[in-house]
C-alpha cells in the first residue's frame, strides 16, 4: 500500500497546495489569466504599478487575503505593511490623477495671478500703442449720459431740489463730470481721457467691493461711453480694449469653476456654461474646478481606514469629470479613480471590514489546502488525520494559518503583470478536478489490494 500510494503523496508540498488554493481562486474570479494580465498592465501604464494580482482578482482576491493577514505566518506582516502604506499613499496618488486628468498643475490662485499678471503686461504694450496713435477725443456724449441722471443742475455743488445734497450715486457721476468738464471747456487730450477712465474703473472696482451694485451700474454706463470715446479717437484703443476683455473673461473662468465645484450649481448647467466657452476659458476653468477638489482630499484625516475615492464617485463628479477634463484624458481619469476604490477596498476586506462569519469561513477555506491531512490518510495513518483535521479546526478559531497561507499572501500581492501570468498559467496547467483526484486515489488502493489477492492466491 505505501509503494502503491508514494507518488499520490509527492505532490502534496505546500508549494503544489499553494498552486491549489490559486486555481480555485483565479476559478472565483471568472477571469482568465490573460485578462488579469491586461488589468494589471493597464494599471501600469497608467501610474498605479502598486495594483496587485488580488485587486486583478476582484473579491476573490481580496477574500484570499483574509487567512494571510488574520492569522499568523510568516507573510502576515508583509501583507499588512504592504497594503498599509498602499492605503497611505492614496491622497498623493489621488491629487495626481486630477491635476493629470484636468491639465492643471498649478493651483487656482497660481493660474489667476499668471493670467492676470499676463494680461496687465499685454495691456500696458496695447494701450501704449493706442495712446501714441490716437487724435483728439470728443466727450459730449459721455457729459449727455451722466446729465441724463444729474440734470438739471449737473455744475451746482447742491441739486435746485429743496438744497439737497447729491446721494452717493450722483455724487460719484458729478466727480467724473468735473473730470472731462468745467461747464465751459471740455477735454480733448486722449492721455487725459484715459487717466480718468482709469479712476472710472477704481471707482467701479470700490462700488462693487462695498457692495453697492446701483452706483456701480450707472458708473459702467457713464464707462462704455468713455470706451466709445477713447476707441474713435484711437483705432488701436478698440483692439486693446477686446484683447483686454478677452482675457479678463479668462480669468473670470477660474472663479466659474469654482462655483461649478461648490454644488450650488447643476451638473447640467455648469456642463452647458463650459461646453460654450472657447478652449483658452475651459482650460482656466478646469483649473478652478479642480483645485478646490485636490484641496478637499488633502485635508481629510490620514489613514488606512480612509477611502479618498469614494466621494469622486457621485453622479454629479461622474457627470462632470467626462465634460470637463482636458481632451482624451476622462476615461483615464475615470479608471485611475476606479482603481483606486478597488485598491481599498481590497486593504478593507484583508485589514478591516471585520466580518466573523465570512472571516472564519475564508480562514476555513483555506485551511483545506493544507496537505497534512490528506497525507496521512493516504499512508493510512487515519488517527493522525482525525488529530491533525481536529487541530486544525481548532487553530483557524484561533486565528493560526495552514502552511501555504504565507505563499498565498505573496502571490497576491504580486505586482508584476508578467510574473502573475506566470504564475497563473501555471496552476492553470495543472488543474485537477476533485473527481479526477479521488479516481487516483481509488485506482491505486484498488491496484494494491489485488496485487495483495495475487500474492496469495493458488
Amino acid at each position: 500500500m505505501k509503494g502503491a500510494t508514494a507518488p499520490l503523496i509527492a505532490p502534496f508540498r505546500p508549494a503544489a497546495y499553494t498552486d491549489k488554493a490559486l486555481r480555485t481562486y483565479l476559478q472565483r474570479s471568472g477571469k482568465t489569466p490573460e485578462q488579469i494580465a491586461d488589468i494589471m498592465r493597464s494599471a501600469v501604464d497608467d501610474g498605479q504599478s502598486m495594483y496587485t494580482l488580488a485587486d486583478a482578482m476582484g473579491n476573490a482576491g481580496q477574500r484570499a487575503l483574509v487567512p494571510v493577514t488574520r492569522t499568523p505566518n510568516d507573510a502576515r506582516q508583509e501583507v499588512t505593511d504592504f497594503l498599509v502604506r498602499r492605503q497611505m499613499g492614496q491622497p498623493q496618488r489621488l491629487a495626481n490623477a486630477l491635476a493629470e486628468g484636468f491639465d492643471a498643475p498649478q493651483t487656482s490662485d497660481r493660474v489667476t495671478r499668471g493670467l492676470t499678471q499676463a494680461r496687465d503686461v499685454e495691456a500696458d504694450a496695447l494701450y501704449t500703442a493706442a495712446r501714441r496713435e490716437a487724435g483728439a477725443v470728443n466727450v459730449t456724449p459721455v457729459l449727455e449720459r451722466i446729465d441724463e441722471t444729474l440734470s438739471p443742475g449737473a455744475n451746482q455743488v447742491v441739486s435746485p431740489r429743496d438744497n439737497i445734497s447729491y446721494d452717493t450715486i450722483e455724487g460719484s457721476l458729478a466727480r467724473v463730470r468735473r473730470m472731462m468738464s468745467d461747464g465751459n471747456s471740455q477735454v480733448t487730450d486722449f492721455n487725459t481721457l484715459f487717466r480718468a477712465k482709469l479712476d472710472l474703473d477704481d471707482m467701479i472696482a470700490r462700488a462693487e467691493a462695498q457692495g453697492a451694485g446701483n452706483r456701480a451700474h450707472y458708473l459702467t454706463q457713464v464707462k462704455r461711453e468713455v470706451d466709445r470715446a477713447l476707441e474713435d479717437a484711437s483705432p488701436a484703443f478698440r483692439n486693446a480694449n477686446d484683447t483686454f476683455a478677452s482675457r479678463s473673461r479668462v480669468i473670470d473662468s477660474v472663479a466659474e469653476g469654482q462655483a461649478a465645484k461648490s454644488g450650488r450649481v447643476r451638473a447640467e448647467d455648469s456642463i452647458q456654461q463650459f461646453n460654450a466657452m472657447t478652449p483658452d476659458q475651459q482650460q482656466a476653468f478646469r483649473s478652478g474646478y479642480v483645485d478646490p477638489i485636490i484641496a478637499d482630499i488633502e485635508s481629510l484625516p490620514m489613514g488606512p481606514a480612509t477611502n479618498r475615492a469614494r466621494g469622486l464617485t457621485t453622479p454629479k463628479y461622474e457627470q462632470e469629470f467626462q465634460a470637463f477634463a482636458a481632451p482624451g484624458r476622462a476615461e483615464q481619469l475615470g479608471n485611475r479613480i476606479g482603481r483606486e476604490n478597488r485598491m481599498f477596498e481590497t486593504s478593507n476586506a484583508a485589514l478591516g471590514n471585520s466580518r466573523t462569519a465570512d472571516n472564519l469561513g475564508d480562514i476555513d477555506d483555506m485551511a483545506n489546502f493544507d496537505p497534512a491531512v490528506l497525507t496521512n490518510l493516504l499512508t493510512g495513518n487515519w488517527k493522525q488525520a482525525a488529530l491533525t483535521g481536529a487541530r486544525q479546526a481548532f487553530n483557524a478559531g484561533k486565528g493560526l494559518p495552514p502552511r501555504v497561507v504565507e505563499r498565498v499572501g505573496r502571490s497576491l500581492v504580486e505586482t508584476d503583470p508578467n510574473q502573475a501570468l506566470a504564475t497563473l498559467n501555471r496552476v492553470r496547467g495543472q488543474q485537477v478536478s476533485r473527481d479526477q483526484l479521488r479516481a487516483m486515489i481509488l485506482e491505486s488502493m484498488l491496484q494494491g489490494s489485488n496485487a495483495g489477492i495475487a500474492r496469495i492466491s493458488p
